[in-house]
């Protein structure tokens, strides 16, 4: 069999406690149609089976280990994996995850192609822990001006694991543990206010598990009101109490329809995340 090429990506993945889904996560990685430079994987401190795991993918030639004794923070972890970065790209993935074998190939054939982007992203399809069933594909927006928008609007412009990013662009900036569970919009927003040049791939390159575990589904008033508050910071905006309520609202219906099994607890949860914001109903439709 002639051995896969492999590119000039650094793949960056920070791992807690997510044993249960990395035989998912590292065979998808080896099925791609394109290997990595290298595949740094931290592991911060955890305590379930994770190391016992990744040891059985202890002789892929581009993995690359870093284990923490102690737990640091995601935000410490990505920025000790970014820090020694070797690759010309660094591409964010999270473990729990599944990478669809085209995605480096078309996301570096993207940025070679594009040499006023610095970031692209994709679309996902989310499915289901339980059952293993798709349930949706993401919807976001393909061309910078129209991500641009999304950021100043507090919303997010493209998903953080499937972005490939110049590692000229993204060497200068860094995580701010302080951020966590915002800290995605927080570097992407300020990367964009910088002038760098986002893009998103309309094809769904990633498939994004749905399950309870999830840092995304730990979404919190607290959370959705820090991000309106990096948002106006950085975009001179000014955000009222009552805005925020209504995307909290509809972020924590949306996160239960995605979750719920049930069709009419789906139904609910849907029509109410709607009535908090309609406006996403309608860039979907159109």
């Amino acid at each position: 069999m002639m051995a896969k090429q492999s590119v000039n990506v650094s793949i960056v993945v920070a791992n807690y406690n997510n044993g249960q889904y990395l035989n998912d996560f590292f065979n998808s990685i080896q099925q791609s149609s394109l290997l990595p430079l290298e595949l740094i994987f931290i592991d911060d401190g955890s305590t379930d089976k994770s190391l016992e795991i990744i040891s059985k993918f202890a002789a892929l030639p581009y993995l690359k280990l870093i284990k923490f004794e102690k737990n640091r923070g995601f935000c410490n972890a990505l920025n000790a994996g970014i820090e020694i970065a070797k690759g010309k790209y660094i591409m964010r993935i999270d473990p729990d995850d599944v990478l669809l074998a085209n995605r480096i190939a078309a996301q570096v054939s993207f940025l070679e192609n594009h040499k006023d982007v610095d970031v692209v992203g994709s679309n996902v399809v989310y499915f289901s822990q339980e059952t293993g069933k798709d349930l949706m594909t993401s919807n976001f927006p393909l061309d910078h001006n129209s991500i641009l928008r999304e950021y100043k609007k507090g919303d997010h412009g493209v998903l953080h694991g499937t972005t490939l990013i110049r590692s000229s662009a993204f060497k200068n900036y860094t995580y701010d543990q302080g951020n966590y569970l915002v800290e995605d919009y927080d570097i992407f927003a300020r990367m964009i206010n910088d002038g760098h040049r986002f893009a998103n791939i309309k094809e769904p390159l990633m498939k994004v598990r749905i399950h309870g575990d999830s840092a995304a589904n730990d979404i919190s008033f607290h959370t959705i009101k820090k991000t309106f508050e990096l948002r106006d910071k950085l975009f001179g905006t000014t955000t009222s109490a009552l805005k925020v309520w209504f995307y909290y609202c509809y972020m924590l219906n949306y996160r239960k329809f995605l979750a719920s099994k049930n069709k009419f607890a789906n139904l609910f949860f849907l029509g109410f995340a709607v009535l908090c914001q309609p406006g996403k109903l309608l860039k979907r439709v159109f």
